[in-house]
């Protein structure tokens, strides 16, 4: 009986180190909005409480954060983030887009960012679109370009194809920057597995489990090989996907089922429309495949100048290259302002 109770006791000893050691390894806990604000709150940024319908009818509300880059009377450019990102992803874009004359309005999607998520918990690229669509009514804006990164290059479609033509809303012009394909958006992964990490117990704990070394190794995963990244970039993706509530949502939310058209009918109604498109991609994405980006220009029927690949570069080429990608940006618009 002893020798059992001793046994017990060792393993209970050891059970213990081993949670303080994957506490201490890989636990992060979340970071106050408040903290945050101190550097990532800029001189252009705004919050804003925006209301957007539900599909049932009513309303929800949600407390969108965004950077409004230029002047007020300039021609309106918004510039839509990816997953695990933020509006600050285009801060250099924004700054070069202001020089040119253009105005620049960079969004922090819900659950990203310093914006915050809905009480339900729901996301849909619906939802986001109709978040952008709010906050351009609440500007009092109604004619833009649109672009986005990945997740925010699916929201890009979708709204251009939701809103273009209503009550007067004009999209000039699209800029798919290594964009999600209508079918990607559901997630990845079993369904099993998604619904075991969207549980309350093991979202509360697996969204903890965010250590800057494993960050890091994603993002050197994201960047192509003619791209350096910097520690800087690294601390702004590790500090801000810990916002408070932030990794907990992304894991637990759950999408809305959107009954309008499908995102390949919704290409096509951009391309019946006539809006230039502009795709531009990384030929060394390892998240989205550049074969996207030819079924882009194959559904939208684009020219061979609207796709622009670039053999050195990764997932997200506004971040890696500003400079060299903001030239074929300038170019695109140019051309439609």
């Amino acid at each position: 009986m002893n020798m059992f109770v001793r046994i017990i006791k060792i393993l209970s000893i050891i059970f213990l180190v081993l949670m303080l050691v994957v506490t201490i390894v890989f636990v992060r806990f979340d970071i106050a909005r408040e903290r945050l604000d101190a550097t990532y709150f800029t001189d252009d940024s705004h919050d804003v409480t925006l209301a957007i319908l539900h599909l049932d009818g009513h309303t929800i509300d949600i407390d969108i954060h965004y950077q409004d880059f230029g002047q007020t009377d300039d021609p309106v450019i918004v510039l839509l983030h990816g997953a695990f990102a933020s509006s600050h992803t285009f801060k250099p874009w924004a700054d070069m887009l202001v020089l040119e004359g253009y105005r620049v309005l960079a969004i922090d999607l819900p659950y990203h960012g310093l914006s915050g998520g809905f009480d339900d918990q729901v996301t849909s690229q619906r939802r986001s679109a109709a978040v952008v669509k709010a906050l351009l009514d609440h500007l009092e804006i109604d004619q833009i370009i649109i672009g986005g990164n990945s997740m925010g290059g699916g929201v890009s479609w979708y709204f251009t194809s939701e809103y273009h033509g209503v009550d007067g809303f004009e999209v000039q012009g699209l800029v798919l920057i290594s964009a999600v394909y209508p079918g990607m958006q559901g997630g990845s992964g079993p369904a099993r597995i998604q619904r075991i990490l969207s549980s309350r117990i093991v979202s509360a704990v697996a969204s903890k489990m965010t250590p800057r070394f494993v960050l890091r190794n994603i993002l050197e995963g994201v960047y192509g090989s003619g791209s350096t990244l910097e520690e800087e970039t690294i601390t702004r993706y590790y500090e801000l996907l810990r916002r408070s509530g932030n990794r907990q949502a992304i894991l637990r939310n759950t999408r809305e089922i959107d009954a309008g058209p499908s995102g390949e009918e919704r290409l096509l109604l951009i391309r019946e429309s006539g809006i230039p498109v502009l795709v531009m991609w990384g030929l060394e994405d390892s998240w989205v495949p550049v074969s996207l980006a030819y079924a882009f220009q194959e559904i939208l029927m684009l020219e061979a100048a609207d796709l622009v690949i670039y053999e050195d570069i990764g997932h997200v080429p506004m971040e890696e290259q500003p400079a060299r990608t903001l030239v074929d940006l300038l170019t695109f618009i140019n051309q439609i302002t």
